[in-house]
Formats: C-alpha cells, sequence, structure tokens
C-alpha cells in the first residue's frame, strides 16, 4: 500500500528551529521556507533524527550562503489584484484594471463575447497600451483573480514556448520529450533526465524573454549531464556563454517565487 506523507514536523538542534516532513522519496532534501528562512527537510521514511541533524550540520555553509542572499533580495510584493497594482509580462510593466461593471465589459469584449462571459461568469484578459485588463464578475475575489490571471499568463507562455525550445534544442543538440508550465514556489525549471519532460515555471512569464531561454537552455543541458559539475558548465558555456551573468541576475529576483 503507497504510503502518505506525514505531517510537517517541528524539531530543534541546539539553538537552530527546523522542519521535518517524512515522504516517500529515496533521498533527503534540505530547503529554506519563506518568509523567515527556517530550515525544512524532506526525507525519507524510517530516516533517524540523527541522519537528518547530521544532514543538516553537513549543509549549514549552504545554509548561512542562502540566508545572507535571501536578505538582500527585494522583499516580495504583496498583491491583492486590483486596479492600479503594477504588473509585468515578459518583463514590461502593466497597470492592472478590473473590470466588474457589465457596460465596461462589453466595451473591452465585444457584445457577444461578453454576453457568453456575464452569462457563465467567466473572465477575460486584455493589454491595450500600457493597461492589463482583466474582465471578470465582481463576485471574484483575490484568489480567483490571481487563477484568472495565471491561466491567462500560461496561454501566453504555451503559444511562446515552442519557438524558444526548438531554438534551444537545435543549439543544445537535444530536444524534450515534452513539456508543461506550472507555477513552482522553489525553482525556476525542472528536468525529468530519465523521462525527458520538462517543466517551466509560470512567473517566468512575468520576466524579459531572455530569461526563458536561459532556463530552458539549462534544463535541455542536463538532457547531457545530470548534475552541475564541470561538464555541465561547460557545456553551459558552450551553449549560452552569458549564463553565469543571467544566473546571478534570476538569483535577484528569486523573491518572485
Amino acid at each position: 500500500m503507497r504510503r502518505r506523507q506525514s505531517e510537517v514536523e517541528e524539531h530543534r538542534l541546539g539553538e537552530t528551529e527546523y522542519l521535518l516532513q517524512y515522504k516517500r522519496i529515496r533521498r533527503m532534501y534540505l530547503r529554506l521556507k519563506m518568509p523567515d528562512a527556517k530550515i525544512f527537510v524532506t526525507a525519507p521514511y524510517y530516516t533517524s533524527l540523527p541522519e537528518v541533524e547530521q544532514f543538516i550540520t553537513g549543509n549549514m555553509d549552504w545554509i548561512e550562503r542562502q540566508r545572507k542572499r535571501q536578505e538582500q533580495m527585494v522583499p516580495k510584493p504583496v498583491r491583492h489584484f486590483e486596479s492600479g497594482e503594477t504588473l509585468y509580462v515578459w518583463g514590461k510593466a502593466y497597470e492592472l484594471l478590473l473590470l466588474t461593471d457589465p457596460d465596461m465589459v462589453r466595451q473591452m469584449c465585444g457584445e457577444e463575447a461578453a454576453g457568453a462571459l456575464l452569462k457563465h461568469n467567466m473572465a477575460a484578459v486584455k493589454i491595450e497600451n500600457s493597461k492589463l485588463m482583466l474582465s471578470c464578475p465582481a463576485g471574484f475575489d483575490e484568489a480567483k483573480r490571481e487563477r484568472c490571471l495565471d491561466t491567462w499568463m500560461k496561454r501566453q507562455m504555451e503559444a511562446f514556448l515552442p519557438a524558444i525550445f526548438q531554438g534551444c534544442g537545435s543549439i543544445v543538440g537535444k530536444r524534450e520529450s515534452s513539456w508543461y508550465v506550472r507555477k513552482m514556489k522553489t525553482r525556476w525549471g525542472t528536468c525529468n533526465i530519465r523521462t525527458g519532460r520538462i517543466c517551466i515555471n509560470l512567473t517566468l512569464g512575468h520576466l524579459p524573454p531572455e530569461y526563458l531561454s536561459y532556463i530552458v537552455t539549462h534544463e535541455l543541458t542536463h538532457l547531457w549531464e545530470k548534475g552541475h559539475g564541470e561538464k555541465f558548465r561547460a557545456r553551459m558555456d558552450l551553449y549560452y556563454p552569458q549564463w553565469r551573468e543571467r544566473r546571478k541576475e534570476i538569483m535577484k529576483l528569486a523573491y518572485m517565487l
């Protein structure tokens, strides 16, 4: 029978607090949980606490580096997805304009489309000059408005990514078996080396397109090299010569995750 992951446990190692969760995995993983940069370890079932704490102790230098880096980052903006907020699409700033009045929806979408939207409690997104207009029912709360905008952004990325994968794949000399887009909290992209399936973070749609090309190149290069060692770096130097500068830039934008 497949075992469910455990509840998150709170522990203390000397003066250091950390969170621990057991999962059906083969090795331990460590990350810092925002906003307070608390240590979060996921471990295979039956891993002992001494093993977990030894794992944390062995990674304390990395933990301190990440915490110092986090202190230098711009805090993540609080968004309520209301009119007047600034949102970014492919690195360009737009003012969000929320349209809930039926007459304004008709003006934005046209009579026929507006009728369908209003009838079925649906939403629409449109860019016009410096405005990012979201038409939706007045009853849509913050979470629903965010989902509407995420769905629209995902469609933009899905229309753009085939050309990016084709261009980057021709340079790298490897092709993905498939790809998909979803919002992730800790990574800009992932690659399943065994299947060749690549996941791209939805948040990249808010950054300039060159970051998307960098991440796609990075993940495709993993189809040659599993880790980030010397051979991986040498290939990145060949495929994307400015990758180190791009990596530094995107690390400063990690607050957006």
